[in-house]
């Protein structure tokens, strides 16, 4: 069972808005929202088995008879939909805080007469209690106590959150003002008379609470709902889901130190902390140097040389010119170095003087960690980079520049190949810029469009003169071939725009004579871009500041064992699965030192089909062939011999289904180490029953296990004595083959009864057809 899932594409709220992906989508989110749900409605079954069980074992009272499944399904839409990393089996305070005081607000109604059924606190509680009795809640986690205890503090807070109109859509507010009024909300008719006699001020309601409630819609709208979350000063406790990112290889420190050595941006960042030094250079009122100041510092750095014609339509960064300046503003180039020097906490204004900060020179003495903090710090560049609203024509890339270069650094850095500029434009264009020509002509969007994508091209070649970026020409990867011939189909009104863009290296003019009717796809000169190795590690530290995952081979080396398998289970690919594995072997001294660990970690992990998983990575994935030796060691481990059994069997019967295209000589050989792992005696047949029949139960259900096996009265026999024995087997799950020895066998047999007379009447019937057939033909 992974407890990890990309996000789909679309997430739906109560009041029907959408909330659209972001560049880069992966093409599986479909399916990946199948699984999400089935895991989801798999949990909720199990937690709430596990709480009726605790419920049957406590003391009178202690316990709330029942836990509430419909709020059990938001509190995991939470985890899923609601944080950065969406882990279902990671949990924190923060966590607890944001369900209960801002999520089930946002999106759950509960009527005054249901307010006792619907026990958030509890349901939480018991979500957590049950991933940590089976072994996956991830070790990451805060104490589990402290998570059931906080719940509880919050009960109060969460019941006011409830009510606030700062979380209420109008239809939520309308629906608790009706039942306040003692309105049946469930009679269609009623509501209807309500609503009317509310429309024409026959009832009370609350006109300012609706008024806020409006208000939030409106500005939420607009995406302005700044002071409407549960968090301080109004800050919302939610955080937009992002995209699992790839694990990668991160080039050796030493050389990408020497990288960063050799940029020459980078090395001006550094000069203008070293110019100004610790006594610093008086600053204005608005905080900018003085002329003198910053024309001699300008002179130092030589900004007259700017960006020269890399600049493209950002004019203004093509180079300073010294003479009639008035103000420092008026050298933008020098102004881009020294704000970009201040955001990356190089420089600060203090006591009246811009002065460089001391504690940052053990950052400026290392180009490594100078690179880092330049990259994490250009995003918030817009004003230098860009023409604001205080020019005649300002930027479209303006109002969220600091969201959409997080998003475009983010997509590269997920990329497995080179991305053709088409599709990275396209992308941002759709995300960012779909409704901005409402009220403007098509040839005015078009150019719009144009001016944008150019801009947006000579930012990103500025980080390519950092050394954190490279465009090169060439024929794409595959994976985009799809996405480059959708360039081309009618209902993209400027494929060209795209296409020209991506032939001309400064992206100014975009011009190559091109219409746009080629296949990009086929063609060896389109314009590929991606990160180098600095710019993925620099990359990596921006998006994990922001709280992102973005695992390296080597992060979990000193991790123990069931947060090395947690990660490795939801969040790693095999290749990068037998990377990591294999550095946290050679960490421990090798595979005997290493191998009790792994063995009391799938220990620890008493959830059937999580075990099975981990138990399946690690005979597949373990280095130097140790996996299957491992299978075979665990047999001897009492609680963990059944899984080991059915997992040995599992693969035998997968390898001889992979032998049937094989000649016959290969197929024997193959047979014979096959049935070694089938030669299992009385007992361990009984063990492995008994494992079958858990794990099905578990994933499915008793429901799912009984459909699955009844489907004849042989099917139900066969079934009975298979439970029989897995009964007797001995088998470590005690308490799940109690539940095992609760499933109703007469109803098992009346459905397979019941199912044989319907086949054997459809037959019949199939019969007395075909017969009247013939007859009528002949």
């Amino acid at each position: 069972m992974r407890l990890l899932f990309d996000p789909e594409s679309e997430v739906t709220d109560e009041e029907g808005t959408t909330a659209l992906g972001v560049v880069g989508q992966t093409p599986h989110q479909e399916e990946e929202g199948d699984a999400f749900d089935a895991t989801r409605d798999t949990l909720i079954r199990l937690v709430a088995e596990y709480w009726h069980e605790q419920q049957e074992s406590a003391p009178s009272g202690q316990l709330t008879d029942t836990i509430d499944e419909f709020i059990l399904t938001h509190v995991l839409d939470y985890r899923h939909h609601g944080t950065v990393d969406g882990r279902l089996a990671l949990w924190r305070q923060e966590h607890v805080r944001a369900v209960l005081l801002e999520w089930l607000p946002r999106h759950v109604t509960v009527l005054p007469d249901e307010a006792a059924e619907h026990d958030a606190p509890a349901a939480v509680a018991a979500l957590v209690d049950f991933l940590a009795a089976a072994g996956v809640l991830d070790p990451r986690s805060d104490d589990p106590g402290r998570l059931r205890t906080l719940a509880k503090e919050l009960r109060s807070a969460h019941e006011e959150a409830m009510q606030d109109p700062r979380f209420m859509g109008p239809a939520k507010f309308w629906m608790l003002t009706a039942a306040r009024n003692g309105v049946d909300v469930r009679n269609k008719r009623a509501l209807d008379r309500f609503l009317a006699d509310a429309r024409a001020g026959r009832v009370p309601y609350g006109e300012e609470q609706l008024a806020q409630v409006m208000k939030n819609q409106f500005t939420g709208f607009f995406g302005r709902a700044l002071d409407t979350g549960a968090g301080p000063g109004g800050r919302s406790l939610l955080q937009e889901r992002a995209l699992p990112l790839p694990v990668v290889v991160l080039g050796e420190e030493e050389e990408l130190r020497r990288t960063a050595a050799g940029s020459g941006l980078l090395g001006q960042l550094d000069e203008v902390a070293r110019w100004l030094g610790t006594e610093g250079r008086p600053v204005t009122k608005t905080g900018r140097l003085k002329v003198a100041d910053a024309l001699a510092l300008a002179r130092h750095l030589g900004t007259d040389r700017g960006r020269g014609e890399a600049a493209g339509p950002l004019i203004h960064l093509a180079g300073d010119t010294w003479e009639n300046i008035r103000r420092a503003d008026q050298l933008p180039m020098l102004r881009l170095l020294v704000d970009w020097a201040r955001q990356a906490r190089l420089i600060r204004v203090y006591r009246g003087r811009l002065v460089a900060v001391a504690g940052a020179r053990a950052v400026r003495e290392d180009p490594l960690a100078l690179a880092v903090r330049a990259l994490a710090a250009f995003p918030e560049l817009r004003d230098p980079l860009l023409m604001g609203p205080v020019w005649d024509v300002p930027s479209d890339l303006y109002p969220r520049f600091d969201l959409l270069l997080t998003d475009v650094l983010a997509t590269l850095y997920g990329m497995p190949a080179a991305m053709p500029w088409p599709v990275l434009w396209q992308s941002v264009r759709d995300s960012y810029l779909g409704d901005d020509g409402w009220f403007a002509t098509p040839e005015a969007r078009q150019a719009s469009h144009r001016r944008s994508a150019a801009e947006l091209y000579a930012v990103i070649d500025l980080l390519a003169e950092v050394g954190m970026v490279t465009f090169e020409r060439g024929t794409p990867a595959a994976l985009f071939h799809e996405s480059l011939r959708d360039l081309n189909e009618p209902e993209h009104p400027e494929p060209a725009d795209a296409s020209d863009l991506s032939d001309d290296s400064d992206g100014s003019d975009g011009s190559d004579g091109s219409d746009g009717s080629e296949d990009l796809a086929v063609r060896d000169d389109v314009e590929l871009v991606r990160l180098t190795e600095l710019g993925t590690y620099a990359v990596r530290a921006l998006l994990t500041s922001l709280d992102r995952s973005a695992p390296a081979v080597g992060d979990l080396r000193d991790a123990d064992a069931p947060t090395l398998c947690a990660a490795l289970l939801d969040e790693y690919d095999p290749a990068s699965t037998r990377a990591e594995l294999a550095e946290w072997i050679a960490a421990r001294g090798g595979w005997n030192s290493a191998r009790p660990a792994f063995t009391e970690a799938l220990r620890r992990t008493r959830l059937h089909s999580r075990r099975h998983a981990l138990l399946r990575l690690l005979a597949e994935e373990l280095p130097d062939g140790h996996g299957p030796e491992f299978l075979r060691t665990l047999r001897y481990e009492e609680e963990l011999r059944p899984s080991a059994l059915f997992m040995a069997q599992a693969q035998a019967q997968a390898a001889a289904a992979a032998l049937s295209a094989q000649g016959s000589a290969e197929r024997d050989a193959a047979d014979a180490a096959a049935r070694a792992d089938e030669d299992l005696d009385d007992h361990e047949i009984a063990l492995t029953a008994a494992e079958s029949l858990l794990l099905m139960r578990e994933t499915g259900g008793e429901e799912a296990l009984l459909e699955q096996v009844g489907h004849s009265s042989g099917d139900a026999a066969a079934f009975a004595t298979m439970l029989d024995v897995a009964l007797a087997s001995g088998h470590p799950d005690q308490a799940g083959l109690e539940r095992l020895s609760r499933i109703d066998l007469a109803a098992l047999r009346r459905r397979a009864a019941r199912l044989g007379r319907l086949r054997a009447d459809a037959a019949r019937r199939h019969k007395s057809g075909g017969t009247r057939k013939r007859k009528k033909r002949r």
